[in-house]
């Protein structure tokens, strides 16, 4: 059971390295419109090392199917790259200091930013795309 302490630290951390991750979670919300629990997801995901402790994506596909009971895989793509029928994407934004993610619409712009509004996205660039594909 996660005390109200450690789910607060689960949260800090999130909030501050867990851009993918959230971004993962709000898409698994769009496809199940169902509301997810970011911390207790990403507590089974730790526990099958599907992600480590700052949020590191190591099983992107895994997290997002354990969330949806759908079936996925995952490609790098270029910031061109567009989107297809039954694909997802997760962009990422870097400027001088920082990479961000984001969910994509599927068109290359921002449907949902866990920061609200990053200025790594406001003052970067898009230079890649995490395309999953239900499979």
């Amino acid at each position: 059971m996660v005390t109200t302490e450690s789910r607060q630290k689960v949260m800090k951390m999130l909030g501050e390295y867990g851009c993918y991750f959230l971004s993962l979670v709000h898409l698994a919300e769009n496809i199940t419109g169902k509301r997810i629990d970011a911390v207790a997801v990403y507590l089974n995901a730790l526990k099958h090392k599907w992600t480590d402790t700052e949020a590191t994506m190591l099983n992107p596909t895994a997290i997002l199917s354990d969330m949806t009971g759908l079936r996925f895989s995952i490609a790098k793509e270029a910031a061109g790259y567009a989107a297809g029928q039954n694909e997802y994407e997760i962009l990422l934004f870097s400027n001088s200091k920082y990479q961000h993610f984001v969910l994509g619409n599927g068109q290359g712009a921002v449907a949902y930013d866990p920061l609200g509004n990053s200025n790594t996205v406001a003052s970067g660039t898009l230079t890649g795309k995490r395309i999953f594909r239900k499979i």
